[in-house]
């Protein structure tokens, strides 16, 4: 099973896109996917993907102030890189994103407040929309914060096992410091409610949206070999 972490490099992020490869790979990552809003800025990208032993993909991560503005930048990007995350916000973003079937990753908030919704689930499944379970908040979240966390976690993945959706696990990695080897990240995630099949999983679901992404289809059905 082939491990991929999603990951912001700098200017976004504090390390170096070469710098969270190399830790990436020392880590046991089969590849990464860098998704800076802006990645036409990435420093230097073209030496992480001369580093031998990773995959390293530039995807992009939009952002929008509405869900008009969000469907039209992510129909500009979707020819130009092969992955595509929304980290949505408000309601509005977030359904808008999980009713567009360009959009590879929602990135739902755990959050107590916003759960994730019926409506939202049933339209990720028929757009086929991953939906992102960002674990960072394990390790920085402390007390009863982090128990409210735990608890938006377990019912986002209430639902989309319910739903029969593709999770997708994620430190959201904005340092080198910060990635986690993928062992360590199952075992974050089954604290957070996962099976370890599942969370073994949604590691490598990242890679496996990757390459059919690269795959060059003519019309439905039909791929160019």
């Amino acid at each position: 099973m082939s491990f991929f972490e999603c990951l912001n490099a700098f200017p976004e992020g504090a390390a170096s896109a070469s710098r969270m490869a190399l830790t990436a790979k020392g880590l046991g990552y089969q590849g990464i996917i860098i998704c800076n809003c802006e990645p036409g800025r990435i420093f230097m990208p073209q030496a992480a993907e001369m580093i031998k032993g990773i995959e390293v993909a530039v995807g992009v991560e939009v952002t929008a102030p509405g869900s008009k503005a969000l469907k039209s930048r992510i129909s500009s990007l979707r020819s130009r890189y092969p992955f595509i995350v929304v980290r949505a916000g408000s309601e509005e973003t977030i359904r808008a994103a999980s009713e567009d079937p360009n959009v590879d990753l929602l990135m739902h908030p755990c959050d107590v407040r916003r759960p994730l919704g019926i409506a939202t689930a049933r339209a990720a499944k028929l757009n086929q929309v991953s939906i992102g379970f960002d674990l960072s908040g394990l390790v920085h979240l402390r007390g009863a914060s982090r128990s409210r966390w735990l608890q938006a976690v377990r019912r986002n993945l209430q639902l989309v096992r319910k739903f029969e959706l593709h999770p997708v696990i994620t430190a959201s990695a904005n340092s080198h410091l910060d990635l986690h080897s993928p062992r360590d990240l199952v075992a974050m995630a089954e604290v957070a409610g996962f099976e370890q099949d599942e969370a073994k999983e949604a590691l490598s679901r990242s890679g496996i949206l990757l390459a059919l992404n690269r795959r060059k289809w003519v019309g439905p059905g039909v791929e160019l070999l």
